[in-house]
């Protein structure tokens, strides 16, 4: 929720200074600028969380393979 906020309030500052500029701001700037800060906040707190171990005593379980059984209608509805 925090970085949520913070690329909302970094959006809006963002674009408050873009208009003070005098730049022509629309809609899809907007949309543009609150992506953008947003992936930015995001990306960040992704690589300040703690990392993960990657050896972890974690079983590998491979799927069963099933039985497949031929369905005799196979070979005639390929048929033209």
């Amino acid at each position: 929720m925090k970085t949520a906020l913070i690329a909302v309030l970094a959006a809006a500052l963002l674009s408050l200074t873009l208009l003070a500029g005098g730049r022509p701001f629309d809609a899809a700037d907007l949309c543009a600028v609150s992506f953008t800060t947003g992936l930015v906040a995001w990306t960040i707190r992704q690589y300040r969380r703690p990392s993960r171990s990657l050896i972890v005593d974690r079983p590998i379980r491979l799927a069963a393979p099933s039985p497949r059984r031929a369905s005799r209608a196979f070979g005639h509805s390929l048929a033209a």
